[in-house]
């Protein structure tokens, strides 16, 4: 059986990035799972290109979803790392337009499935006193952007879970980490207007978006580095400064 590391949303650009340097950084000692929930072309695209990978369709805001991922990744081998990559921006409301139903959709991607991802895969890692989860947050857990209040909240609260849960398992030899992309170019920024980009650029340091590699880097350092838990790292070019 097989140490096995999760990737949700590992169809997209940065899960894609992060599945492809987990394999090539382990040597290939880690089986990668990517997970995915709407283009299973993509998902076949990315597995195609890591020996030994699958995939698995499930919708991560069911309890249901959860279970199949779990079950899925056991009938393999056992979850060394887990990273939990796949959320969602949209709707874009403003603060006095927020509706309940873009709460309940949002949140359920971005907090509720790997919160619960967490504690279950974690039980399994603490039978085994090793393993590592690593949490996808954002810059705008700490910017404000206007119409981004629901998405900063759940990012802000997955950044707190962070905290609590390498607090409570780090004695059990499990780490949880965090990192906080700012603007990468992917399909989720892809559609933003040339102004908008030009604006945001003005607000990063280095003047420009990243790339999903960058963002990989770094999800691939906080799975090595023994020492790292309960941090929250920025790769956002200088954007929160």
């Amino acid at each position: 059986m097989s140490d096995i590391a999760v990737v949700t949303g590992g169809s997209g650009g940065i899960g894609a990035a992060v599945a492809r340097m987990i394999h090539e950084k382990s040597d290939g000692q880690l089986k990668v799972c990517i997970h995915y929930n709407g283009n299973e072309a993509a998902a076949k695209s990315v597995a195609a290109d890591i020996p030994g990978a699958f995939i698995v369709k499930a919708d991560l805001a069911a309890a249901e979803g959860r279970k199949a991922l779990l079950d899925a990744v056991l009938a393999q081998g056992s979850p060394y790392a887990l990273v939990n990559n796949a959320g969602v921006d949209k709707p874009h409301e403003p603060a006095l337009m927020v509706e309940e139903a873009s709460f309940d959709k949002i949140m359920g991607t971005n907090l509720r499935a790997p919160l619960f991802l967490m504690r279950d895969f974690a039980r399994e890692m603490v039978r085994g006193e090793a393993g590592v989860i690593v949490n996808v947050s954002s810059v705008l857990a700490r910017k404000a952007v206007v119409g981004s209040a629901v998405y900063r909240a759940s990012k802000a609260a997955l950044e707190a879970l962070t905290a609590q849960f390498a607090q409570e398992l780090g004695p059990k030899g499990v780490r949880v980490v965090a990192v906080a992309p700012g603007f990468i170019e992917t399909a989720m920024t892809a559609s933003i207007p040339e102004e908008q980009r030009a604006g945001i650029r003005k607000d990063v340091a280095l003047g420009a978006f990243g790339s999903p590699e960058a963002v990989a880097e770094s999800v691939w350092h906080a799975i090595e580095n023994q020492y790292l838990n309960g941090a929250v790292i920025a790769v956002d070019g200088g954007m929160q400064l």
